[in-house]
């Protein structure tokens, strides 16, 4: 990326709080030099007078939001710092001028109040004598652990892990994302540890990544169950946001600005076996299981729920009565549904970890 996609980068982690001591000394290097303090103001102002979708934009909305609402909240101190002059400044210029300086100015404040949850960063928590495996390659690396796990490290991402593990516990630490399949063990509990939260499971394969819109982490779990909670060991205080267990084909999102959890589905839900341990595939599912006639709903939504592991309500219980035949084998769980609600004059939403049917249904 040439100094201007790498400006916009490190503006883009500073704010979202995924900003390395490096990147961090990198970042004020360039404000600076302030070569990039026009490209800083232009798209500032472009964001708050026109309230354009990300894709239009060349920062997200919640970062210039993020940056002027800082600089605002710091008026008294950059008045102080601002150079007193006669000359009428354009207001994209002050815009700029002050983000660097308040940036600038405040590194102090980033390692203190930026998180004001953290008394510690991420990188003093991860132990020195770990394995460093980065993945600077644009194909995901597959890394096998003493213990038999796999992890599937995703392009530009980092994983920190020990030889072998110790006698209680399996930790790792991530930076980007990662696809893991844990190695069961009860008695050797495996945690992921990811900036603000921490992965517990015993078993299972799930994905631990960031939101490039967002910056909320996400944990997609694929099988099994995992628990996911605050990172203790970067907690200021000692109370901590209430932890979450997320089951197969559910996602919980832990949203840092005000450290809360959130659970729902993940965006393309896969059938999993009756023991939740191993996704279905060629061996042990049958696509005919998806084949009706003349089959009603309530048979059906029974059977999708074994399938996928989601619960299906019905907001009408006529609904039930409705009946459906096709071959819906070689869909997805939500074209599937699109085609029985077509067929059967309804439609679907998505209520957090459940799915409601809506219609009149029949008699």
């Amino acid at each position: 990326m040439n100094k201007a996609e790498r400006f916009q980068y490190l503006l883009q982690r500073y704010v979202a709080g995924d900003i390395t001591s490096a990147e961090h000394e990198e970042l004020f290097e360039y404000l600076s030099a302030h070569e990039f303090d026009e490209q800083l103001g232009e798209n500032i102002l472009q964001d708050l007078a026109n309230q354009q979708e990300y894709e239009q934009t060349d920062l997200p909305p919640h970062i210039s939001q993020e940056i002027i609402h800082n600089i605002f909240a710091a008026e008294k101190n950059t008045q102080t710092i601002l150079p007193v002059t006669k000359k009428v400044m354009p207001l994209w210029k002050w815009i700029a001028a002050a983000s660097a300086i308040l940036m600038v100015v405040s590194s102090y404040w980033f390692y203190i109040h930026k998180y004001s949850m953290h008394d510690r960063n991420f990188a003093s928590i991860i132990p020195g004598t770990d394995l460093i495996q980065k993945n600077n390659t644009d194909t995901q690396q597959v890394i096998l652990l003493n213990d038999g796990s796999k992890v599937f490290l995703r392009p530009k991402s980092t994983l920190h892990y020990p030889v072998s593990f110790n006698t209680t516990t399996r930790e790792v630490y991530l930076e980007g994302e990662a696809f893991f399949e844990v190695a069961k063990n009860p008695k050797k509990p495996f945690l992921v540890f990811y900036n603000n939260i921490v992965t517990r499971v015993l078993g299972t394969s799930f994905t631990v990544n960031t939101n490039t819109e967002t910056g909320n982490v996400e944990v997609s779990v694929r099988t099994g169950r995992v628990q996911v909670y605050e990172n203790d060991r970067l907690l200021q205080s000692a109370s901590s946001t209430k932890g979450v267990i997320v089951t197969p084909n559910q996602r919980a999102v832990y949203k840092h600005t005000n450290r809360a959890f959130e659970v729902t589905l993940v965006e393309a839900p896969q059938p999993i076996a009756a023991n939740e341990q191993e996704p279905l595939n060629s061996n042990n599912f049958q696509p005919s299981a998806f084949i009706y006639e003349q089959e009603k709903l309530k048979n059906i939504f029974s059977q999708l729920e074994k399938a996928y592991g989601i619960e299906i309500v019905v907001e009408n219980t006529n609904l039930y009565n409705c009946v459906f035949t096709g071959d819906i084998s070689v869909s997805d769980l939500f074209t599937k549904l699109k085609i029985i609600c077509l067929t059967t004059n309804s439609s679907f939403e998505i209520n957090g970890t459940k799915i409601l049917i809506k219609g009149k249904g029949c008699n």
